[in-house]
């Protein structure tokens, strides 16, 4: 056929190769005839055709059937159930963490084996796919080979690599483990003489914000600090925030989990119930007993006592208490007896309904 061609006219060759490209891609007209296909498409430009983009061409082999179903993208089953959702909010808070999206995959690289192998068990509950887990000498990898899961991935995300909607919107199971994912990545616990937190870091700051929304509506204080030269950082401290924490999200990460759980057995020992410090104000404002009494009578040594009463300090969960706007129905008279109880503002009322489950 090549020689037949080559007797041709030029123009004659190159109506032949257009006929051709009427039913071949340019790739296969070249493989036939055996010219380079940057020739063929010269041809094909010169006899005034149009040239098929990738798009075109694949679309064009698709419908043609040259693609068979080994080809296409290989499908994965959808999360659909309130559990998988959950697993799939994980799955999304370590990505966004330490994971990598490629064209062709999502690719998990830790240094902990157990986070890794918690990112498996999630990666088959919600897709249920079989991972594949490598690792040795300290790292460990975790990749998932599927084009339609990156895809899924992307399109939650956007372009901003942000939180999903459905997170945001999401039940507290949802919003729960999608900070445990993002916090085993990117979290650490915090507890040394005189620091007991827990520190979550970013380099955005809109995504820490929006971590702090969902501690809020979990029932659990905290706070972001912007730095000049290093990750911003959303901290998580006090007694009864880092207790709701370890309650409701927790770490997937042996050494990070045992830490926590020590740091809250130990604060417990040093932190005062709010109850008895909003009990000693009233007892105290009506002036029914002296501070050596109402400490007998409370259990509180009497110079902590003397410190409450006059304003000179305050257990530190009562001052975040009352920055939420978190006060006991009384609080207004109590403000009257002591001065140095500040106003709260009113539009921070809607914090008191998340907190309600708590005793004040």
């Amino acid at each position: 056929m090549l020689n037949k061609l080559q007797n041709h006219t030029k123009d004659s060759f190159s109506i032949s190769i257009g006929k051709l490209y009427q039913r071949m891609t340019g790739v296969e007209i070249a493989e036939k005839l055996g010219i380079n296909k940057v020739t063929i498409y010269n041809k094909l430009r010169k006899a005034g055709i149009k040239i098929r983009d990738n798009a075109e061409a694949q679309k064009f082999a698709y419908f043609r059937g040259r693609f068979n179903k080994k080809n296409l993208p290989k499908s994965f089953h959808h999360p659909y159930s309130t559990e998988e959702k959950v697993a799939e909010a994980y799955i999304i808070g370590a990505v966004m963490g330490d994971g990598h999206l490629s064209s062709n995959g999502v690719r998990l690289k830790v240094t902990q084996k157990d986070f890794r192998d918690k990112f498996a068990r999630y990666i088959k509950k919600a897709y249920r796919l079989e991972p594949i887990l490598r690792g040795g000498e300290g790292i460990f990898i975790c990749d998932v080979h599927r084009v339609l899961v990156v895809k899924r991935i992307k399109k939650m995300m956007g372009d901003s690599r942000t939180i999903p909607n459905y997170i945001i919107n999401g039940n507290k199971k949802v919003k729960a483990n999608f900070i445990r994912g993002f916090a085993d990545a990117e979290g650490c616990v915090d507890n040394t003489n005189h620091r007991h937190q827990i520190v979550i870091t970013q380099n955005d700051e809109i995504i820490l914000k929006k971590i702090q929304k969902l501690l809020l509506e979990l029932g659990i204080q905290s706070k972001t600090y912007h730095k000049k030269n290093n990750p911003d950082q959303l901290v998580v401290s006090l007694y009864r925030n880092l207790k709701k924490y370890r309650e409701l999200i927790n770490f997937s990460i042996a050494y990070k989990r045992n830490k926590l759980t020590e740091m809250v057995r130990c604060l417990r020992k040093y932190t005062y119930d709010t109850n008895l410090y909003w009990d000693c104000l009233r007892v105290f404002g009506k002036k029914q007993m002296s501070f050596r009494a109402l400490s007998r009578h409370q259990k509180v040594n009497w110079a902590t006592i003397r410190t409450w009463v006059r304003g000179i300090e305050a257990p530190q969960q009562i001052k975040k208490d009352i920055e939420y706007g978190i006060i006991p129905d009384d609080y207004e008279n109590l403000r009257d007896n002591f001065y140095f109880l500040p106003k709260v503002k009113r539009n921070h009322n809607f914090c008191k309904e998340v907190f309600k489950s708590f005793k004040i």
